[in-house]
């Protein structure tokens, strides 16, 4: 009888414990804002905005320490449609107790700009599919990377 007892406080414990309590998306995919007309043969720059969870920061896409891990963002080829250079924010410059030089990160939000070629020949509308890769940290402790998948849509207006 004692087993039995202890085998389901053991049980209860593990259903409730923080372990499995879902995966914390550390940043988010807010928003698409589109500057320009989506047609064949035009060009717009896509401004995907993303929100960092409050007390959390990522590194900047160029971390002040080259072992730290930036934050990128990749997307997927189209035909008929090209990605241009992505232009990414400074990032902001952050002092943390353990850390001798401060450090370049994102916090709170952040917006990332893709500039986008669309040929005469591509089919609207359609989707670029991408992956943000970033590492959260909160003050000098970091947490494993991860990857937020985000969809860039063209739709002719």
């Amino acid at each position: 009888m004692k087993s039995l007892l202890g085998l389901l406080v053991f049980t209860l414990s593990l259903t409730s414990s923080p372990a499995q309590k879902k995966e914390t998306e550390y940043v988010t995919f807010a928003k698409t804002e589109l500057v320009g007309s989506v047609a064949a043969g035009s060009r717009v720059t896509a401004k995907l905005h993303f929100k960092v969870e409050k007390g959390f920061h990522t590194q900047s896409n160029k971390p002040s320490e080259e072992y730290f891990i930036p934050t990128v963002l990749k997307l997927e080829n189209v035909a008929g449609i090209k990605v241009g250079e992505i232009k990414y924010p400074d990032g902001k410059k952050e002092k943390v107790d353990g850390l001798d030089k401060p450090l370049s990160v994102y916090e709170e939000k952040f917006e990332i700009e893709v500039p986008v070629a669309i040929s005469s020949r591509a089919q609207l509308p359609a989707t670029l599919n991408g992956t943000l890769t970033y590492q959260a940290c909160k003050g000098a402790r970091c947490f494993a990377p991860k990857k937020l998948k985000v969809a860039l849509e063209l739709k002719v207006e």
